[in-house]
């Protein structure tokens, strides 16, 4: 009969040999959770930067509208007298409200004057200010101003005054009112176009002279 003997030395290899299998789990399953547990904080810290709105002033303003009373659109503007009646009329190719200064500014201008509630005076003008705080209406690029009764003034340039109801008018300055005519430099005449005073170098015709 044959006796197989195991060597002593070779049963502390298989020993050895485990120990380091064993230690490697547990390494490995270490290492695995010390990498998970970093993913997951960085992960969650991503997402709270994401989550978190950012800072900073804006820069978006609503525009401020005209006063009450005023009606401004793209092309049109509507101004009421100070007791809230219909004032002026206005279209124009281009139109700027001045916040700031309360005031607009347009360009290639017509318009109308009411009179108690009525469109009774025409306008035509390159260009017109407007001012608001005052009432005051500055007209430029030669103005014509006609009645529906039929007078009617051109010039250079004219200004309207609320507090006066006229007009004041400058430079090559025409007045007609029927068949009579009258020149000048300056002209000042009341809202019905219908008393008129003619200054510097006036000139005056009349079939009936």
């Amino acid at each position: 009969m044959v006796k197989r003997l195991s060597s002593p030395v070779r049963r502390q290899g298989w020993r050895v040999v485990a120990v380091i299998c064993v230690s490697i789990a547990i390494l490995g399953s270490g290492a695995y959770y010390f990498i998970s547990t970093q993913t997951g904080k960085n992960e969650n810290g991503g997402a709270k930067d994401l989550t978190q709105p950012a800072s900073g002033p804006e820069t978006s303003r609503l525009p401020e509208e005209p006063e009450s009373g005023i009606i401004l659109e793209e092309t049109r503007i509507t101004v009421p007298e100070p007791e809230g009646t219909l004032g002026w009329s206005f279209g124009a190719k281009k139109i700027e409200y001045d916040t700031d200064r309360n005031s607009a500014s347009l360009q290639a201008v017509e318009g109308m004057k009411f009179i108690e509630g009525r469109p009774e005076l025409r306008v035509w003008a390159g260009a017109v200010k407007l001012d608001f705080g005052t009432g005051r209406v500055d007209f430029e690029g030669h103005v014509t101003v006609k009645s529906d009764k039929g007078p009617s003034f051109s010039a250079a340039a004219a200004r309207w005054d609320p507090d006066m109801k006229s007009f004041r008018a400058y430079g090559n300055v025409q007045y007609e009112n029927g068949a009579s005519k009258i020149s000048g430099d300056e002209l000042e005449i009341d809202l019905e176009l219908e008393i008129a005073r003619v200054k510097g170098n006036a000139r005056f015709r009349s079939p009936a002279f």
